[in-house]
């Protein structure tokens, strides 16, 4: 394709509703895997050992509780997912909108950065750190994950 001017024209991909389903097919996958997951497996009442950090120093890293805080999102007790893993329970919307932008983004035909930025990136993983830091002093209790069994 030619402007004007004889130059190539700029790429631009077309808009249309069929293109947002790529991000509502991963949004709908993540849900249904965690959906089965919630079907077939309860981390209240069974205990695996999946945090090798946690299993050989006894600290919590970030992720310890998500599987709890999940299964306690899908079975609608929020408190119950904040006391598991507060920042895995507000991870899951941002991820959501994020979803949603990106469906909407390409649905008007515009590009969108999937990778975020490398200032973001470090944000992030300052949080993260911050939170393992954090949840591991006796001083803040209330954010280490509850008991892993009988919770």
């Amino acid at each position: 394709m030619r402007d004007g001017h004889g130059r190539a024209a700029p790429r631009t991909s077309a808009g249309g509703a069929r293109r947002a389903l790529l991000p509502l097919a991963v949004g709908i996958a993540g849900l249904s895997a965690a959906g089965a997951v919630q079907l077939v497996f309860d981390p209240f009442r069974t205990h695996l050992p999946l945090c090798l950090l946690h299993q050989l120093t006894g600290l919590d890293c970030p992720g310890c509780g998500a599987i709890r805080a999940v299964h306690s999102l899908l079975a609608g007790d929020l408190l119950m997912a904040l006391r598991s893993n507060l920042l895995i329970t507000l991870a899951i919307p941002s991820t959501a909108i994020g979803l949603g932008v990106w469906a909407v983004r390409r649905a008007r035909g515009l590009r969108t950065q999937l990778l975020p930025s490398r200032t973001s990136l470090l944000v992030l993983a300052g949080l993260a750190l911050l939170f393992t830091v954090l949840r591991n002093l006796p001083a803040f209790w209330f954010l280490a994950p509850i008991s892993y069994v009988g919770g």
